[in-house]
């Protein structure tokens, strides 16, 4: 699905622009950041999917050129409005490395906008990255 990404908690403007987990290139990452102060811990990152899609799961892709911000934590939430989101749709943890990681949810769920939460990184530092996020739709 081509998503739009809304807004972010935190993003390396330039570099690690928010946009980038959405662009199909997997060499641009999202970045939370790092320059002026470090954000800390949750991060997230909110999606328009442009209609009301069925929902049944999403990949991230860790960046692909080192390990700063390997996201371990994450959650995801919807909203009908973009502005009330939903009791967590899903919790879990990434597997440490750089490949792609697949999230099925138990159910298929309905939703338009989609809030991508970063928990915690596997190196215990506060910085968040991704290479791409996608969702999986009926």
């Amino acid at each position: 699905i081509p998503m739009q990404v809304m807004s972010a908690s935190s993003q390396e403007i330039g570099e690690g622009n928010a946009a980038h987990i959405v662009d199909g290139d997997p060499s641009t990452i999202w970045h939370t950041m790092y320059s002026v102060t470090v954000a800390q811990y949750p991060h997230w990152i909110d999606f328009d999917a442009g209609m009301s899609k069925k929902i049944k799961g999403f990949t991230y892709l860790p960046r692909q050129d080192g390990p700063n911000g390997q996201i371990k934590g994450y959650r995801l939430q919807v909203s009908a409005d973009g502005k009330n989101w939903s009791e967590p749709i899903v919790e879990g943890e990434f597997e440490r490395g750089g490949k792609l990681q697949s999230v099925l949810l138990k159910k298929t769920i309905e939703a338009r906008y989609i809030r991508f939460t970063a928990l915690s990184s596997h190196n215990g530092q506060d910085f968040a990255s991704g290479a791409e996020f996608t969702v999986l739709a009926d």
